[in-house]
């Protein structure tokens, strides 16, 4: 790894859990009131605070730099770096009082992943990963209340009806008209859980699930995730097997579970 790109690795954990921390005092408060932003989703005091946080330092750092962030307009660039931000990852889960919510802070050269960090404030868990120019992978988790730090490694569940999948939930689903997708796939699926946004990338990561299915992402929602689902040895395309995530559409998994999770999906499609 260059030095460029494991100096802005280490920027990128560093800046992600103070904004992260920064989050819980409005979360540990009794109101977590949220205003509706124009696309519907959820925005918190928070959520702007934090995002305005990451914007400073990496503005102070590197100037040259782009910035993408879900709250703010964005920051052109001259460098060919490009910052992707999501301060809050699970709002509605913030606004409940329900600690699977993430920071997630991403560092893109000319559009292709480098850095990628999910910081979990209110579990105190971390996972990192980088690409370098030459391909080279670099993962670590950081598990709760621990300073040593694990590499990233997916499980090794060989077939779909063993599996451990992760999902959003159904409104959103419905939402978009892709529920049937999900029922169809409940039915070869070993195991199906709600515990998603940033932190099902987690737990693929570390192991502790084998997909995650995924529709309508933003790119802040998926940039951050890439370089540590790599790094992690994890497979990620598009629900063709392809690598456009301009529609939101993400599958990824432990390897093993890909190509039946992805015939699955496509005779979904091809049914409806």
């Amino acid at each position: 790894m260059s030095d460029d790109l494991a100096a802005r690795l280490d920027f990128a954990e560093r800046i992600a859990v103070e904004a992260g921390r920064s989050t819980l005092e409005l979360f540990r408060a009794p109101s977590r009131n949220a205003d509706t932003k124009a696309d519907g989703s959820p925005v918190t005091a928070a959520d702007r605070a934090a995002e305005t946080l990451l914007r400073e330092r990496i503005g102070k750092t590197y100037p040259d730099d782009a910035i993408l962030g879900e709250e703010f307009d964005d920051k052109p660039g001259a460098s060919g770096w490009r910052w992707v931000l999501d301060p809050i990852d699970g709002t509605k889960s913030f606004v409940h009082g329900v600690p699977l919510y993430g920071t997630m802070v991403a560092c893109e050269f000319e559009d292709q992943p480098r850095v990628g960090v999910i910081h979990m404030p209110a579990l105190d868990e971390t996972v990192t990963g980088s690409i370098d120019e030459l391909g080279q992978r670099n993962g670590w988790w950081k598990p709760a209340g621990q300073a040593d730090r694990r590499p990233l490694a997916v499980s090794a569940t060989p077939t779909a009806d063993r599996a451990m999948a992760l999902w959003t939930c159904p409104e959103v689903y419905r939402e978009l008209g892709v529920l049937h997708v999900f029922l169809h796939l409940e039915r070869v699926l070993g195991h199906q859980r709600g515990w998603s946004d940033c932190y099902a990338y987690v737990l693929l990561t570390t192991g502790r699930a084998d997909a995650v299915v995924e529709a309508g992402l933003k790119l802040w929602d998926i940039a951050a995730a890439l370089p540590i689902l790599l790094a992690a040895g994890a497979r990620v395309s598009d629900w063709v097997g392809g690598e456009d995530f301009g529609g939101g559409n993400v599958l990824a998994s432990n390897g093993p579970v890909h190509e039946a999770l992805l015939r699955e999906i496509r005779r979904a499609l091809d049914a409806e």
